[in-house]
């Protein structure tokens, strides 16, 4: 065994302990911008999965550990210059109150400090755990209103599709059987944001071209759009032919993620045909 074999394990030691203070240590000096998001988080469904991110990074970097072990922590200094930037931008959408763009830069601070504790090499290898933290950041909020109106519109042409009499204004439309609104929580972001998390996961998981991952996280976007205009078609539709009786209330929220669960377990098992081997 070479010095360098036998030094190689401390010096992965050192690194792991290393990476961890510098973690706590940005918690600590940001920790107004961490409990912001962790607030959005607990407060807001839309971005529970945020208690997942960082869990799924060390379980990624874990899963990794074995050829990880091949490789020698070595610091890159350099990007320091990438941790002051990213304080340069912190700092700007501290002042002018950008939430998004303030929690965005926080989480490049850490994933730029945790490359120049760890170095080039090693981080290079672990640019998806490592970039898949940005996924902690609460963001989308501006897709709700495009979103609210393709919903809407959808439903509404489904409904004239199928024969059955519908007058629309805006987000209201009204059939025989009784009104309707596409609210916020139709809009489908949450479905949207599950389905790009658990896609993008999936696709690095499960492909090894990038041409695949970048196909099948194009489809993580899109089919969850399409798949929420059926999902409030139907159930509208439900509702219709039942009187009002169904689908409504806690059934409408039910339906919804029993149907984005459907739709999710047909998109991973139609994407596992083209698996590519580890």
């Amino acid at each position: 065994m070479t010095d360098a074999e036998a030094t190689t394990p401390q010096r992965w030691q050192t690194t792991l302990i290393a990476s961890v203070l510098v973690f706590a240590g940005l918690l600590v000096l940001f920790r107004s911008t961490a409990a912001g998001m962790v607030y959005t988080w607990y407060n807001f469904e839309t971005y529970t999965h945020g208690f997942l991110i960082l869990p799924i990074s060390l379980w990624l970097v874990w899963h990794k550990r074995a050829y990880l072990a091949g490789l020698t922590p070595q610091p890159s200094p350099a990007f320091l210059l990438s941790v002051l930037g990213g304080l340069f931008v912190w700092a700007l959408a501290r002042l002018s109150g950008v939430q998004v763009v303030e929690q965005l830069a926080f989480v490049a601070v850490v994933i730029s400090a945790l490359t120049a504790v760890i170095g080039w090499q090693v981080a290079r290898f672990l640019t998806f755990p490592l970039l898949f933290l940005f996924f902690a950041v609460p963001m989308g909020e501006d897709l709700v209103p495009p979103m609210m109106e393709f919903t809407a519109s959808f439903t509404v042409e489904a409904l004239k599709l199928s024969g059955i009499p519908v007058y629309r204004d805006g987000l209201w439309f009204s059939l025989p059987s009784g009104n309707w609104s596409v609210v916020e929580a139709c809009s489908g972001v949450r479905y949207l944001i599950a389905s790009v998390v658990l896609g993008t996961l999936y696709a690095y998981l499960t492909y090894t071209s990038y041409l695949k991952r970048t196909l099948f996280i194009v489809a993580s976007v899109i089919v969850p759009i399409i798949a929420n205009g059926f999902r409030a078609y139907g159930i509208v539709m439900i509702a219709h032919f039942s009187d009002m009786k169904l689908a409504l209330g806690v059934d409408h929220f039910i339906y919804g993620w029993v149907w984005f669960g459907i739709v999710i377990f047909i998109m991973f098992y139609i994407g596992s045909f083209w698996r590519d081997s580890e």
